[in-house]
């Protein structure tokens, strides 16, 4: 593809995405654009979008080394300081530490769990009877505290 078509279908999208922000609907889209359906506007607005997404998180990611790296030439500046017993150059290896975890997400959960709820009532009522069952069997596995023991009703 040449660089003639290439600007072409990039000028395209961009008017499409317009449109679409302004909440022009995939027909109206569709129809001013050329496009053959609103099926193929919105394929293309999309394909659009996720070469953007793409494009930004590689961008992310070499800012992110970038600021890594940033991090690390700071921190070997003041390390010797820092174990040598400064407490302001100590606390300052400190933030900087900190601040390369954040930015390296190493401070995340390590599992997340993500549920998709079509009916949300009967998810409600499900978690519902998990709680019910689950306090249950925690009654069933307390015992009554021994009588003939002093100090077992504490």
């Amino acid at each position: 593809m040449n660089t003639a078509a290439k600007a072409a279908i990039a000028e395209r999208r961009a008017k499409a995405i317009e449109l679409r922000r302004a909440g022009v609907d995939w027909t109206t889209i569709a129809k001013e654009l050329g496009y053959s359906s609103k099926a193929s506007a919105c394929k293309d607005v999309r394909r659009a979008m996720e070469e953007s997404l793409k494009l930004m998180s590689e961008r992310a990611e070499i800012r992110r080394v970038e600021e890594v790296a940033r991090l690390d030439r700071l921190q070997q500046g003041l390390w010797a300081r820092a174990v040598g017993g400064d407490p302001r150059a100590a606390d300052t290896v400190l933030r900087i530490i900190d601040r390369r975890i954040r930015l390296l997400g190493l401070d995340a959960p390590t599992e997340v769990k993500v549920r998709h709820v079509d009916n949300l009532d009967e998810e409600i009522a499900s978690l519902e009877r998990e709680l019910g069952e689950r306090q249950r069997r925690a009654d069933v596995g307390q015992t009554a505290p021994d009588q003939g023991t002093p100090g077992a009703d504490r």
